[in-house]
């Protein structure tokens, strides 16, 4: 008999016999039960405690499916008899519910289910205890090495997601190239011009310096375009301005004022990894790196914030702004400005 109810062969009165030769009575020994006790006219009664329909007592008086297990337990119980009554119409000769072999069977099984389980449960103590020794030992390995984040480095994902909580950003740059690339068709979007973008219609404010030993109108140009598409150019002209300097510039410079409140909020492990390195008045600092192999920034000591910041504010002070180009027959939207 399975755990499972599942249909019988041979039609009632007949039954089956079991492996043990003994011949399977329990439809019939179930409607005996049913008629001895009174409950002929009231199998509701039956039905509402085994939690099982009319039909399917029926079906199980005519033997046409089989209860599961448990529910042979319930209605053995129900009546007060042996499993082996029940099933076969053979008393035990005792007083005490015997649920034979049957139950012995599931006994048997319930107890290798729960090996198997205590053995799974092991070996996933076991994997648990060696992934935690593998992370103690990378850990240990990035501790000592100068990618560790306690080695003041910042790779540009996460500049990405910390520049999402700036209110300004002064930034001397040689290439702009986090915010405009050159793709097949020309001048694109870079990855950090949406998060600028979106900062802008925040009010945050943009301050760009810039190497004058090239040309930058088309780059400029094409950048702040790329804005107005997206936040229209008033926002453009109030709160992102570019100048030209005739400071050497040996590296890149960016300094970020931060919204610390919601960067410790909302990405705590990213607030730690920097909050060593921000100044009293919650500005952060970064050399940009000096070469195409390494993804990641150096970040400075609040003293070196202090001192970037003025060395900025004297590129910015001594600077000659990058004006919008003239309204032209495809490019009207971004009119001439006087002054940044």
């Amino acid at each position: 008999m399975s755990v499972e109810e599942h249909g019988a062969s041979g039609d009632y009165p007949g039954g089956r016999s079991a492996e043990n030769g003994r011949e399977v009575k329990f439809g019939r020994m179930l409607e005996s039960l049913i008629e001895h006790g009174g409950y002929n006219r009231n199998r509701k009664r039956i039905t509402s405690r085994l939690g099982i329909s009319s039909a399917a007592l029926s079906q199980y008086i005519r033997q046409q499916t089989w209860p599961s297990f448990a529910k042979l337990l319930a209605i053995a119980d129900f009546f007060d008899v042996s499993l082996d009554y029940l099933v076969y119409g053979q008393p035990t000769g005792g007083s005490l519910v015997d649920y034979g072999p049957l139950y012995r069977y599931f006994d048997h099984a319930l107890a290798d289910v729960q090996a198997r389980g205590n053995r799974h449960n092991a070996v996933l103590t076991r994997i648990g205890r060696m992934l935690a020794d593998r992370i103690e030992e990378v850990a240990a390995v990035l501790a000592a090495t100068p990618a560790a984040a306690r080695e003041g480095l910042i790779q540009d994902d996460e500049l990405l997601r910390l520049e999402r909580y700036c209110h300004q950003c002064d930034l001397a740059s040689l290439n702009l190239e986090f915010d405009v690339i050159q793709a097949a068709g020309g001048l694109a979007p870079g990855r950090f011009l949406s998060v600028v973008a979106a900062n802008l219609e925040n009010g945050a404010h943009y301050r760009f310096v810039l190497p004058q030993d090239r040309t930058w109108d088309p780059i400029v140009e094409a950048f702040r375009q790329f804005l107005a598409d997206q936040v229209g150019g008033d926002r453009v002209r109030e709160n992102c301005a570019f100048r030209l300097t005739s400071v050497p510039v040996l590296a890149g410079l960016l300094l970020y004022r931060l919204d610390t409140i919601r960067l410790e909020a909302e990405e705590p492990a990213l607030y730690a990894q920097i909050r060593d390195y921000l100044s009293d008045d919650v500005w952060l600092g970064c050399v940009i790196r000096t070469n195409n192999d390494s993804n990641s920034d150096m970040l400075m000591d609040p003293e070196y914030v202090r001192r970037a910041r003025g060395v900025f504010e004297r590129m910015w002070s001594l600077g000659v702004a990058v004006l919008p180009a003239p309204p032209g027959p495809a490019r009207g939207r971004l009119p001439r400005c006087p002054s940044w």
